[in-house]
């Protein structure tokens, strides 16, 4: 983890002067005022990088070095299994059908589609969240 706080520590850094130097440069011309859209953008996506790379490293100083971490891992020390991913499932489908529906039900003023497909949408994320939820175990 202290790779993944290291690069987004450098994108926030390089995010915040940017945006630094964008309202610098945008505000030294011939208007008195900088332009704030894209300096905000730039702030808020370096705050955001910034929250990353805290997460980041407040994880790895919980966890022990990991094999990226080490400059003297070998190749085999990250081998065997990676972790738990879920199989592919319909559901994904079912959401992008769903909000797709209600965009188009938006769009065309028919609030009575955009209100089904957003009960739709409500109905494949709660399939999609208890996926893997089989019940109470039984009793043997």
């Amino acid at each position: 983890m202290r790779t993944e706080a290291k690069v987004f520590s450098v994108i926030a850094g390089f995010l915040l002067t940017a945006a630094v130097v964008y309202l610098w440069w945008t505000g030294s011309g011939s208007a008195d005022h900088p332009e704030m859209a894209g300096g905000l953008a730039l702030g808020l996506s370096g705050v955001l990088s910034l929250i990353c790379g805290s997460y980041f490293w407040l994880v790895a100083r919980r966890i022990p070095p990991r094999p990226e971490d080490r400059p003297e891992a070998e190749i085999a020390d990250g081998a065997g299994a990676v972790g738990f991913f879920a199989p592919s499932g319909f559901w994904p489908f079912g959401i992008a059908v769903a909000v797709a529906t209600a965009a188009v039900g938006l769009a065309l003023s028919q609030w009575w589609l955009a209100a089904a497909a957003t009960i739709g949408a409500l109905l494949a994320t709660t399939g999609l969240v208890f996926e893997f939820y089989a019940g109470a175990p039984e009793s043997r």
